[in-house]
């Protein structure tokens, strides 16, 4: 390169170089003048990144915010962390504690224009905390409306019995264990304590690891089928009693029917052994 035309490429430049006069301009002078210009390939990627966006871009920033909402939204008191499962993503599996799983098959369209999403329950949907599909319609800033479909699926822990258990087999703590259950499969809510289930009994025979609901156990009958029962009566400032025969078998709590004479019946509570009121 010749000494003007290494000045013309300084010049384009707008940088100054100083030379020692009278010193001759060689190609590897040019070289090293060039490099100080040009920055290196780390620099010029180091520069790059800087100056590229760091946020997400608008549909990565929509799915966020409506993940967010959704998490918000099926919160509860009791029931644990939610997890949300967008298109695309992994199966969310089996937890390991108390939680909340939704699922979403589909995202609304153009869910990147919609700005502040807020969701609301339909109004077909009384609770938004009971297990199964429910439609919600999610809000934008700029007035626009989508409906959302989310797949709700509660995991709570509930009495089982670890070993199986026969018809009439009384239910102590010591037959019972807790298990991580999905609600939406249980047939019934099941109970939470051990201590839910005293005073009951197995109506039918129990599997090895099944949940116990409500229609799986009955109260112990404190009043059998013909037992002599005291029938109470009490009230403000008088109490009575009488005998009256069972006409059906109930544990405590439990409406049965009584025979206060022959042809005369009404329905009592069990209030205790061979003891009812009205």
């Amino acid at each position: 390169m010749t000494a003007k035309g290494l000045w013309r490429t300084i010049a384009s430049t707008g940088l100054l170089v100083l030379l020692p006069a009278g010193a001759a301009v060689h190609a590897n002078t040019s070289d090293a003048i060039g490099s100080a210009i040009q920055p290196s390939a780390a620099q010029a990627s180091a520069s790059a990144s800087t100056t590229a966006p760091s946020v997400k871009d608008a549909q990565t920033r929509a799915v966020e915010a409506l993940r967010w909402q959704l998490s918000d939204f099926f919160t509860a008191e009791d029931s644990g962390p939610v997890r949300v499962r967008m298109p695309g993503e992994p199966p969310l599996g089996a937890p390991s504690e108390a939680s909340v799983q939704l699922e979403l098959r589909r995202l609304p369209a153009r869910l990147k224009e919609c700005s502040a999403p807020q969701l609301s329950l339909n109004a077909a949907r009384s609770d938004r905390h009971t297990p199964g599909l429910k439609r919600l319609q999610l809000l934008c800033a700029n007035g626009k409306q989508h409906i959302v479909s989310v797949r709700m699926e509660r995991y709570a822990w509930r009495q089982s019995t670890p070993q199986p258990l026969a018809s009439g087999t009384p239910l102590a703590p010591a037959r019972l264990a807790p298990v991580l259950t999905p609600l939406g499969k249980l047939r019934g809510n099941g109970f939470e304590s051990a201590a839910a289930l005293s005073g009951f009994e197995v109506r039918r025979r129990l599997r090895a690891g099944e949940v116990i609901t409500r229609n799986s156990v009955r109260a112990i009958p404190l009043v059998n089928f013909g037992d002599t029962v005291t029938y109470q009566v009490s009230g403000t400032g008088f109490s009575m009693q009488r005998s009256a025969r069972a006409l059906e078998a109930g544990g405590l709590d439990e409406r049965i029917r009584i025979e206060l004479a022959p042809g005369d019946w009404v329905r009592a509570r069990v209030i205790g052994p061979r003891r009812v009121a009205p």
